[in-house]
């Protein structure tokens, strides 16, 4: 578990179950938003370029202790977590299958196999966090699990 103190406004925010607007960079092309909720954080992309990064800076400490995606068109992607250039996690592979539609029958959440606890801690103020966009553009939600 992390120190954070509630002159922190973000933790004091998430400490009274406010969701927390994080800053969110790309790479490439594309756009995403994200917030840390609870104690999830997540990313919303829209046509993150294929071979660039998701940028995040991180408002409070925390640890990654699970890193899923939920794919959100009909493109073969792969998503990997990365503290700068460190993996975090194993590439998540995403097949098309994978699309949660209203009336797709395989609604499949895909999650990392490993997570490297050498490089899954974050600062307030960080601007390490990254997501790696291979294979193929990617739309889709990122959920990570944080111990905060």
């Amino acid at each position: 578990m992390k120190y954070n103190s509630l002159s922190n406004q973000a933790f004091a925010a998430l400490a009274n179950g406010l969701p927390v607007p994080l800053t969110i960079t790309m790479e490439g092309t594309g756009s995403a938003t994200g917030w840390i909720t609870g104690n999830k954080l997540y990313v919303l992309c829209v046509d993150a370029q294929v071979g660039k990064y998701v940028n995040v800076s991180t408002p409070i400490d925390f640890d990654i202790i699970n890193v899923e995606t939920i794919h959100g068109d009909a493109n073969d992607c792969a998503v990997q977590c990365l503290n700068t250039a460190s993996a975090i996690s194993d590439a998540i592979a995403i097949a098309a299958s994978d699309t949660i539609a209203i009336a797709a029958s395989d609604t499949d959440i895909d999650r990392a196999t490993t997570i490297d606890n050498a490089y899954n801690s974050f600062s307030a103020d960080d601007d390490d966090l990254r997501f790696a966009i291979t294979t193929d553009a990617f739309v889709g939600l990122i959920i990570c699990t944080i111990d905060k």
